[in-house]
């Protein structure tokens, strides 16, 4: 496969913070005529891809936010959907939203980072492109994108934990992503952890939420605190020099070889382990996929995340589920919104992931 054009820097057949294995084809999806375009809207940046009619990444964009209006997201979202298009006319396009999305027609009722509350985006997209349009959580379009060539290829049950900024999930059962009543399933982030009173983040009301105790922007507090108090001398001087303290930088750091600072990568882990054992224990999965900004720390954070996994889950559910870091990194979302759109444009949309996804003849690997 020839290597995809790229707008960023991301070198071909990689993606930042996952494997060095290629995007590839997903064959088995239904598309031979025509590109789809996907599109993840994330906290910081969209990123968006291209798929060829054998749903190979030909182009892919990367784009920051400059602007946070309403006017503006949607703007950019629907630019680099023209952007991609290139001339040809593609068959659908798929949104990944860091949003509760409807399962039916309507207004986006919540919106994590993005002024989208209120917007049906979906109507307007497809006014605004003349083609048809699937939206759906951006952590859904993850796990779709990981079902069909990631860490989840060929399971019919998996859980995936985003951890950025906050903590995104999503749910496949038996080969179907599990939606719920109103479109909303999988805010696995506001899992309530035992014994915590932090305030959760955003309008959650909630207090001890998982995304309060194990996500990036805790990471970041914990950080900054530690700086402040001068129990972590590393971060105590960069704050002295003046230089930003957060979670990346105690993640570099750990893994340069820091102590205090895998000692408290580690802390967070075992926080985030509470969480696995109530995923586990309540979806059974084959395996919970790890994506995000923090799943670049590694074992440094999924190890001791994995042990308090097997020492709390139930017998048989806790030594058996693996726990794996997503594969295709920050390209997942947008890939699993394109596979949407295709399988929307195809029909294909009512077979299980697992099927739409499996390949036929020879595996590309």
């Amino acid at each position: 496969m020839a290597a995809p054009a790229r707008d960023n820097e991301h070198p071909a057949g990689s993606a930042a913070g996952g494997s060095q294995r290629p995007v590839g084809e997903v064959r088995g999806c239904g598309v031979r005529r025509g590109p789809v375009v996907g599109v993840d809207a994330g906290g910081t940046k969209v990123l968006a891809v291209r798929l060829g009619p054998d749903l190979a990444v030909e182009r892919e964009l990367l784009r920051q936010w400059q602007e946070r209006s309403r006017e503006a997201v949607i703007d950019l979202l629907l630019t680099v959907c023209r952007e991609l298009a290139d001339g040809e006319d593609p068959l659908a396009f798929g949104f990944g939203l860091p949003a509760l999305v409807p399962k039916e027609r309507g207004a986006i009722p919540y919106s994590t980072h993005l002024p989208l509350e209120g917007v049906d985006f979906r109507a307007l997209a497809e006014a605004a492109l003349g083609r048809p349009v699937v939206v759906d959580n951006d952590v859904n379009c993850a796990l779709r994108g990981e079902a069909a060539l990631g860490a989840a290829r060929g399971a019919r049950d998996a859980v995936m934990l985003t951890l950025g900024t906050g903590i995104g999930g999503a749910i496949l059962c038996d080969g179907q992503l599990c939606r719920g009543a109103r479109g909303f399933a999988g805010e696995l982030g506001h899992i309530p952890v035992a014994g915590r009173t932090e305030r959760c983040q955003g309008k959650c009301p909630g207090e001890g939420c998982l995304e309060a105790v194990a996500s990036g922007g805790a990471l970041d507090r914990a950080a900054r605190e530690a700086a402040e108090r001068g129990t972590i001398a590393a971060l105590a001087a960069r704050a002295r020099r003046g230089e930003a303290v957060d979670g990346a930088l105690v993640t570099a750091l750990a893994l340069a070889g820091d102590a205090d600072c895998r000692a408290l990568l580690a802390t967070l882990g075992e926080q985030l382990g509470a969480g696995l054992v109530a995923v586990a224990n309540a979806f059974d999965p084959e395996v919970i996929v790890i994506g995000g900004g923090l799943a670049r720390a590694g074992e440094l954070l999924l190890a001791p995340a994995k042990r308090v996994l097997r020492q709390r889950a139930l017998p048989g559910i806790g030594d058996s589920v693996r726990v794996e870091r997503a594969q295709l990194g920050e390209r997942a979302g947008a890939v699993g919104a394109a596979i949407m759109a295709s399988e929307m444009a195809t029909g294909a949309s009512e077979r299980s992931v697992t099927e739409s996804a499996a390949p036929s003849g020879d595996s590309d690997g």
